[in-house]
Parts: C-alpha cells; structure tokens; sequence
C-alpha cells in the first residue's frame, strides 16, 4: 500500500468531511454505480457447492470447458437484497434477468451494434411494422416447462405481461413497452410487433433487461408473478440458491449455441461456469475482500477519483474510466407542488457547483436531464445552457419561498432516502442543508431500507393519493437501454413521472393535469420523430420546458466520469460500455467475459 498516497487521499477526504460537516451532510460517499452486482469466497474451479436449504435448488453439471476459457467462478457483492425476481416487475438487482433469461437483443451502445440473443434479425416493415425472426431449437431449463422449446409464443406472451405487472407495483415504466399496441406469431419463429404509434427508440428498447422472455407455465402456477420464482426461462444460468447471504447461479448446461454468433454472444459462450453475489453491506468490507483477491469485480464500494487512484496501484487489479452516463434527479410530489413559484424556490436554492466540488471531487456535471453524453450528440442542452438556467441565487430562492407561502405550505419538508446506495443519502442531506439555509425551511429525512425506499416510491400511485413524502432523490439506470434520452423518464407521465412524482393526466388537481399533459405531449412528438437531427430540436425544446416551468422534477448534478476496477484475472471485460450496466453490454450480459485461472 503506498503511504504517500493514503496520507494524501485522507487529507482530501478530511477536508471535504470538514465541509459536508459544516454543511449538514455526512461523509457517506459520491456518486455509487448501481444496487447490484455480486460476489462470495469461491475457488475458481466452479466455488464451493451450496448447502441445500430453503431457497436452494439442485444444481446442473456445467459444460466441460475448452482450453483456456471456459470455466471458474465469477465472485462479486451487492448492498442488499434483491426485492423481487419478476424481470417484468422488479429491476432493482440487473444480475437476475441477465442470467436467468434470454432476450431478442442486447444493444452495444459504444459501437450501436444490436447484438442478437434469441433474435436472428429483424426488419422495420413500415413505420408501425417490427418483423423479429428468432432462432429454432431453444430450450427452456430443464426444470422450468419441462425443458420444452421456445417459441415465438413465448415472446407474444411475455411481452404483453407488462400492463398487468404494472399493476403490481412494476418498475418497468411504459417508456420501455408502452409504443407496443399487439404482437402476433405467424409461425412458430416470426414475431410480428405492432406498434402504436412510431418509436425511434423501439429496437433499443426491446434491449432492455426487462424484456425477458419467460414461461407462461410458470407465471400461471405462481399465481401470476415470479417475484418469488428463481428460474423461469431459458437462460445461461440457473440460479440454484437465494438465502439471505446471496445468491448463486450455475451455467445452464442445456443453454443454446449462438450460430451464428454476434459481439458479447459468442458460440460456445458463456464461458464462466458460476456467479456468485454475496450481500455486503459494508464498502469497506466489500474493497477489503476484494484487495485481498476475493472478489473479482469490484462493486457496493462508490469509485471516485481517489478511490480509482489508489486501486490503480494495487497489484492485480486494473481500473478503467469511461464517462458516466447516469442521471440524479429530485422528484417533487406533484400533488403538492402546484405553485410554480415554491419549485422555482426549490431550484434556486441548491448550488451546483458546491455539490459538484464536495461530492464529486469536482468530477461533475450539470444534470441534463437528458444524460450527458448523450447531450453531447444533440440529445439535450450544453454545459454552458444549463449553468444558465440552474442558476443558484439564493436571495431570489428565499424571496419566492416566502410569496408564495412555502412555510405555511410546508412547514416540514418531507424526504426519503436509503444508505444502500451512498449518493442518494449524501446528494438528500446535501439538500436538506441548502433548503435550511437558503430557503429557512425544516426539513425532515426518513432513511430506509432499499425495499422500503421503493414502497415510499410508488406509494399512492393506485390510489391517486399523495406521496408519504414531499421531495425523493433517486437515480435512474434502467433506461440506459434508451441512450438518446433515458434520463427523462422521471419527467413524463408514460415513464417514471406518474410513479414516483404523481405527474399524471388524471390528477385530481387541474395544474398537474394540465401540466402532466404538456409534458407527455412534448415527449411524445419526439419519441415518434424519426428524423435524427428533427428529433434532436423536440429533445432541446422539451428540456427547456422543463427549465421554464421548474419542474416536473429537479435535475441535480451527474458526475462526468465513472470507474470500474476488477481483478486481472477477468478478461474480455466491455471496458467501453460497462457504464451502461443494464443495457446488456454492461457486465451481466456480456458472454464472451472469461476468467484466468
């Protein structure tokens, strides 16, 4: 370890103690990369067999390996555990549908590839039009529908599960599936989307973790759901045990050839023969474990400049740096926040910059809110736009707060958030000081479980009641698979706005209705815009609505870079894309991964 560094890397990190301390906020970490990924102690000849026991199934015997690749265990860790298995349903842990499930396709963003799984290729009929041949021969798991073969049936079935699973409580959101008005199956190998209305991102959706392809058998015997299920497709693995202290998958020794083959689905893939997830709580837990070379890829723990410095001189491991593609938003409940002079308020009175030095080492951006890189292509606003319309002016901020009635309309503010994942809990008090400060509101955080923190979420959505709380950081990931505006989805009613933010057409109250409504129709002229430079102008002019009317939703700042770090035993590792990590050319769905024993 070198001494030098960590007497330097203390001083940099008691120094920004000193000022999130001075500012309210505790010292929890920048920016984390995802809930999710794994690990456990294994040996790299397949790990130690699970103890059968409640949650555990019996294992199959992995394909004997070829020279050099196949073979070994990948160990990774996870802050919690997942809250549910249904891929139609819940993604907060990305692991379970990339292994249990096949899809049409995964999308490689750094090279906008359509890398086909299930899929063989695929025709764009006519603008309303999707034609998808899939490949003959596929198996479902020998335990899952009796091993039977996989049909287009299967694909029509799955994917029309999500209007019902969105009444379960589902955080796949309609921007994801919501364009698709039927499917039909011609033959036994033709699936035939007919969509509503045209989608400029309809292929790259269909990408998505999300669109799993499950057994109807299944569904039906679990009384709907497989939210409790632990394998349910056709998958590379099965996952052969769930117990509190994680998960393991083994490969699926009945899994089908990719012939031909296509990028991170290679022929004879996948090529590790087990993942292991074991859940970690602690970071600092989880980094020892994996210096120590216990761990093969390096998650839970938030990797900021210094993290990265540091891991960059340990022997064995290597770290790559690519740009940070997420978003960090602040949801208001808009059931309440109907005067458009206390959002102002609330805008005006957080400075980015600060946030930007203190929780990102400086490493940050304006949020967009459409993610930065893809901004950069047109998608979205300039840096130099954005700094505009964030302006922090606190004057100004207290003045509106005071109007428009802000403390006789809250006299508490109320917010959630969860430790799981440190950005949220630090970007939550970082707020909660600058609206004391700035605004001279009280300010209440309730801090939860992850599981608690999704409940807190969706809650009164069914209902169309208020929210249990007043402002919700969260940071949205799964639609990465969506590049050119994943970031809106906390913006639109279709997406995340109804969900979280009670942005709905059918508010109750008629500002948010009417506002609700703008918002969607904005979105809507741009999604079904198939001219690329067309769509580009509706992007920018729904992100300056957003800026004009201070809402629905309150970007906050993104970092500009994201690391990763992994033992060099891990080879083939997507260096370019593992930022998109539910994109499927992130780490999960990537095939072609092998491990040097």
């Amino acid at each position: 370890m070198n001494s030098t560094y960590w007497s330097r890397y203390w001083r940099a990190r008691l120094r920004r103690r000193t000022f999130l301390a001075a500012s309210g906020v505790a010292a929890l970490g920048a920016a984390g990369l995802t809930v999710g990924c794994g690990d456990d102690d294994d040996n790299e000849q397949g790990g130690a067999t699970a103890t059968p026991a409640a949650g555990t199934q019996p294992a199959g015997s992995p394909t004997a390996a070829p020279a050099g690749k196949r073979g070994g265990t990948m160990r990774v860790a996870k802050a919690a555990p997942d809250t549910g298995l249904d891929p139609h349903i819940v993604v907060t842990n990305p692991i379970h549908p990339a292994k249990a499930y096949s899809h049409l396709w995964t999308y490689q963003a750094s090279t906008k590839t359509v890398c086909y799984d299930l899929g063989l290729e695929h025709e764009q009929v006519d603008p309303l039009t999707l034609r998808v041949k899939i490949r003959q021969g596929v198996k479902f798991q020998a335990d899952v529908a009796n091993g039977r073969e996989l049909t287009a049936e299967d694909v029509a079935y799955s994917y029309t599960r999500f209007p019902v699973a969105l009444t379960k409580g589902s955080q796949v959101n309609q921007i994801q599936w919501g364009w698709i008005d039927k499917i039909e199956t011609p033959d036994k190998y033709t699936v035939v989307i007919k969509q509503k209305n045209p989608f400029a991102s309809n292929v790259i959706a269909l990408g998505s973790s999300a669109f799993a392809v499950v057994a109807k058998e299944v569904v039906e015997a679990n009384g709907g759901d497989l939210m409790r299920v632990m394998n349910a497709g056709s998958g590379p693995y099965r996952m052969v045990k769930r117990e509190p202290t994680g998960t393991r998958y083994e490969r699926n020794p009945d899994y089908f050839q990719h012939d031909p083959a296509s990028p991170t689905y290679v022929k004879e893939g996948p090529y590790i023969d087990v993942w292991e997830e074991s859940i970690i709580p602690d970071p600092a837990t989880v980094k020892a474990k994996f210096l120590a070379g216990e761990l093969d890829v390096l998650t839970v723990v938030n990797i900021d400049r210094l993290v990265a410095d540091e891991l960059a001189r340990e022997k064995g491991v290597k770290v790559v740096k690519g740009p940070a593609n997420g978003h960090l938003i602040m949801q208001f409940d808009n059931f309440k926040w109907t005067d458009k002079r206390l959002r102002q308020a609330i805008w005006m009175a957080i400075d980015r910059d600060a946030f930007i030095k203190n929780l990102y080492l400086g490493e940050g951006l304006y949020g967009g809110p459409t993610a930065s890189e893809f901004a950069k292509e047109g998608y979205g606003l300039s840096q130099e736009e954005l700094k505009k319309l964030q302006a922090f002016n606190p004057g100004d901020a207290k003045k509106l707060w005071q109007e428009a009635g802000g403390p006789q309309t809250f006299p508490v503010i109320k917010m959630v958030t969860m430790q799981a994942i440190p950005i949220f809990a630090t970007a939550t008090e970082f707020v909660k000081k600058q609206l004391e400060q700035n605004l001279g509101a009280k300010v209440e955080v309730e801090v939860v479980d992850p599981a608690t923190y999704v409940a807190r979420a969706v809650a009164g959505f069914a209902e169309k009641a208020p929210k249990p709380w007043d402002l919700f950081i969260a940071w949205e990931l799964s639609l990465q698979t969506i590049p050119d505006y994943n970031a809106l989805a906390h913006y639109v009613p279709v997406g995340y706005g109804a969900i979280f933010g009670n942005l709905r057409p059918d508010s109750p109250k008629s500002e948010t209705a009417a506002f609700a409504g703008r918002m969607q129709q904005l979105w809507s002229a741009q999604a079904q815009e198939l001219n690329p430079e067309a769509r580009k102008q509706k992007v920018q002019e729904l992100v300056r609505v957003i800026h004009q009317e201070y809402g629905p939703a309150v970007p906050l700042p993104v970092p500009e870079f994201q690391y990763a770090a992994f033992r060099d035993r891990v080879k083939n590792y997507p260096e370019k894309d593992f930022m998109y990590a539910n994109a499927g050319t992130g780490l999960f769905r990537v095939q072609n991964l092998w491990l040097d024993a």
